[in-house]
């Protein structure tokens, strides 16, 4: 299979209701788009942006996988050029993706990419459940947050965005829920039993600000004179808890340097970068890309 495919194959089919706005006669026609996924790119899986190039076989690239492949096509090895899908593109024009908060009573719709995903980020209507253990409360992300500091506070570990805190991580437990001191921030670190070690991961469930700062963090394990450290730019949004092993964003510290113990001590820092200094960085990038 080829690494396209894979792409597609590995990931869940997703559905959402569409709308397609007629602006000829005034009139919306709704349809369901059964793989939202189609309107990925099939190489790095992010969602497709003007221009969207095509080989002679019709199998589509975005603008940023474009330049790295050499003018190959990874589908089918035939050359990919500079042909561009214009029905792909005015297809994404008019293609209008409701929130995933619509069941909730969120009535935006926004293009899908970028716009979409900023939004259900900040959305007031997005659903969370409660981290604690044996809490089935569940509210939207803010209310969660006051409910989890009303009630479980004390179960939980502070940190300062920016600065280094210990974190003492239960490997039976697996989770371990951190609290920013200042912001109403709720994180979850949690850890798996993989084959190749104890996989370690912070995932994302409230969050003050998403439409100023992106968070990524820093981990550091000490084993003796070892150090095994993580550092990501990203981090994964969630809704509730989940014991399923992550496949992007986490940390392996084999089982040779855990040496038995069932409390593990991490550092931990939590980062948070302006989103209008990764949008320069990410512009900076592109124009360095055109001079090569």
């Amino acid at each position: 299979m080829d690494n396209a495919g894979e792409a597609l194959s590995s990931r869940r089919k997703r559905q959402r209701l569409i709308f397609m706005d007629n602006t000829d006669d005034d009139m919306i026609h709704t349809g369901t788009l059964l793989e939202l996924d189609l309107l990925d790119c099939p190489i790095c899986c992010h969602p497709l942006t003007s221009p969207i190039f095509q080989c002679v076989n019709g199998h589509l690239v975005c603008s940023s996988c474009h330049p790295k492949l050499r003018n190959k096509c990874p589908s089918c090895s035939l050359t990919i050029g500079n042909n561009r899908s214009r029905i792909a593109e005015r297809l994404l024009e008019a293609v209008l993706v409701p929130c995933r908060n619509a069941k909730h009573g969120c009535p935006e719709r926004y293009p899908h990419g970028k716009e979409l995903a900023d939004h259900e980020k900040i959305c007031d209507l997005y659903v969370c459940y409660c981290p604690a253990k044996n809490c089935n409360h569940s509210a939207f992300q803010l209310d969660l947050y006051c409910h989890y500091t009303a009630c479980h506070k004390a179960s939980c570990s502070r940190y300062k965005t920016g600065q280094y805190a210990d974190a003492w991580l239960n490997i039976e437990e697996k989770v371990l829920v951190l609290q920013e001191c200042d912001n109403e921030e709720l994180l979850v670190l949690q850890c798996f039993k993989g084959a190749h070690g104890l996989y370690v991961a912070v995932n994302l469930m409230t969050y003050s600000v998403p439409d100023v700062w992106e968070l990524g963090y820093d981990l550091i394990y000490r084993w003796g004179n070892e150090e095994f450290t993580y550092e990501t730019d990203e981090m994964t949004k969630i809704q509730r808890v989940s014991f399923e092993a992550p496949v992007v964003n986490y940390m392996v510290i084999p089982y040779y340097a855990l040496d038995k113990r069932s409390v593990v001590k991490l550092e931990i820092r939590i980062r948070g970068l302006r989103k209008d200094v990764e949008e320069e960085n990410d512009e900076d990038e592109d124009e360095d890309e055109e001079e090569d």
